[in-house]
């Protein structure tokens, strides 16, 4: 070892000097980055705490201090440290400006979708858990970033739809006022009587678990059709994500209730005259 030193021209004392120079400076760059460390750690607790008492998303908040606010002090302390050991950090601020004026170039689809997370997050359009139709897949929202939203469908399979999609499509947000409105069609034969169909229905569909009371469940006359009157039957639910399910649940509930009670559901038909 001491000839490999030798060759390049460095004697013992040289390095017992070299090494007591760098050493205190060595000494204040691990305690800096400590430093660093504890800093963001007390700081971005405080500042996560401050923004949950706000009205600001939650997913917007881990976004804000585990991402942006931590990449921030991240770099500060990389240079603060990086002065601290000599080095000319003036130059290497100027490269990365001009790094991130090229990778920003390079990069616009993605700079795209940022704008419109935050685009998401300003307009309130859902929040994680929310259930929604976006650009036509519908799930409930399980998690946004400022590049993608994920959503889960009723399948149980995830869809990540990048954000600047999000914003150039119209978005359905089911979970907006709570309650939703579920409705069923359903046709009668025209010589049965409306409203003992509609009697019939609503005493049906009041015994599922999961319809409200209030609204109440209500039918309502929605097109005389050729074959049929067709009746649409109204209810509101809790639970936006059990859309579908309800449906099916009405479905073969009005099925039953109509056919125990002998009304008519017309088959589609189609008279012909012939000369």
């Amino acid at each position: 070892m001491e000839n490999m030193f030798t060759s390049l021209g460095l004697g013992s004392d040289e390095l017992v000097s070299t090494f007591w120079k760098v050493m205190p400076s060595a000494i204040f760059a691990v305690i800096g980055l400590i430093f660093v460390f504890i800093f963001y750690s007390i700081t971005a607790r405080l500042i996560e705490a401050a923004l949950h008492r706000t009205a600001m998303q939650k997913s917007l908040v881990k976004i804000i201090v585990h991402s942006l606010y931590k990449w921030v002090v991240g770099i500060f302390g990389l240079i603060f440290i990086l002065s601290q050991l000599g080095f000319d950090v003036t130059a290497a601020v100027a490269g990365v400006g001009v790094a991130g004026i090229a990778i920003g170039l390079a990069a616009k689809e993605t700079l795209s979708n940022i704008m419109a997370g935050f685009g998401i997050f300003a307009d309130h359009l859902y929040r994680r858990g929310d259930w929604v139709e976006v650009a036509g897949n519908y799930g409930q929202v399980k998690e946004i970033t400022l590049r993608t939203t994920k959503i889960r469908t009723l399948d149980n399979i995830f869809i990540i739809i990048p954000n600047a999609e999000v914003t150039t499509n119209a978005v359905t947000n089911f979970s907006e006022e709570g309650m939703v409105r579920i409705s069923v069609e359903v046709g009668i034969a025209y010589k049965e009587s409306i409203d003992a169909a509609r009697e019939v229905i609503i005493r049906a569909v009041s015994t599922i678990e999961g319809i409200r009371t209030e609204p109440l469940p209500a039918v309502v006359v929605d097109e005389l059709s050729d074959s049929s009157v067709n009746l649409l039957v109204r209810v509101w639910v809790d639970d936006p994500g059990a859309d579908k399910h309800f449906k099916f649940v009405l479905t073969e509930t009005i099925k039953k209730a109509l056919d125990e009670a002998n009304i008519e559901i017309p088959f589609p038909q189609r008279v012909v005259y012939s000369k």
